[in-house]
């Protein structure tokens, strides 16, 4: 496959995203963070990320295209209880969670139980989305930036699909109560969905981990497409920043 090419954008577009880019390199120019945001149609409009397409940890932000793969394969998600302690990072655990809940909390033990019971079609079928496991087989893998947010984008033309339906459902749910809440809490007029995660650090100063978040907005229809990495900060943490990162380009692109 060759160099892709970019199509025709009509002058307002053009506009936008030079706006968009303006905006962030203004405001969110911390030397902590990364950033990509893609539009509805895919194309990138305003980037801080060195190597976008270069593989590396991104922990739990796997985890929708792993519910996703276990969908196409199976009749149906099945509900697990999460005990906590070592099997999650909520030490309480989770209690019993179906595959929304288990996507809006971000629930490690569900999705350790999830691939445990996949078997090899699952296997088979998650090779078709940006997604590298770890050696233990857990929900904590690799993939590349840019082609994981574009993934992102087209589950969103999915939302009918069974497997998809309660994905897009439980990102909603993240952006409101879970994990991603924070971005949620800063575009109180605006629905989003969220995804967040938090994996090892690959920065040439190490920190203990850093922080992901993917937020797209609005739900019903994404105009936006942003995913941010915080250096050794949480992807709680993270998801606030996307927020506002958001905000402040819709804010502009209003006139407010």
């Amino acid at each position: 496959m060759g160099p892709r090419t970019a199509p025709a954008r009509a002058p307002a577009q053009d506009l936008h995203a030079q706006s968009a880019s303006a905006v962030l390199a203004r405001e969110f120019n911390g030397p902590d963070l990364s950033y990509l945001l893609l539009d509805e149609n895919g194309q990138v409009i305003a980037q801080r990320w060195e190597h976008p397409e270069r593989e590396l940890p991104v922990g739990s932000l796997l985890k929708p295209f792993i519910a996703v793969a276990y969908g196409e394969t199976h009749r149906d998600f099945p509900h697990f209880k999460c005990t906590g302690k070592k099997t999650c990072w909520l030490p309480r655990g989770h209690g019993t969670l179906h595959i929304r809940e288990a996507i809006a909390f971000s629930c490690n033990s569900y999705f350790h139980q999830l691939l445990a019971a996949g078997g090899p079609e699952f296997a088979a079928a998650l090779k078709n989305y940006p997604a590298r496991l770890s050696t233990s087989g857990r929900a904590a893998g690799w993939a590349a930036p840019l082609p994981m947010a574009e993934a992102y984008l087209e589950l969103t033309r999915r939302p009918r699909d069974p497997e998809v339906a309660p994905v897009l459902q439980g990102m909603t749910l993240s952006a409101q109560k879970g994990t991603g809440k924070a971005a949620g809490e800063v575009l109180p007029h605006v629905s989003a969905m969220a995804k967040t995660g938090t994996a090892p650090c690959t920065h040439a100063k190490k920190a203990p981990g850093d922080g992901f978040a993917l937020v797209m907005s609005p739900a019903d229809h994404p105009r936006a497409v942003l995913l941010v990495r915080l250096h050794g900060r949480s992807g709680f943490i993270a998801a606030g920043v996307a927020g506002r990162m958001i905000a402040a380009v819709e804010g502009n692109a209003s006139g407010k």
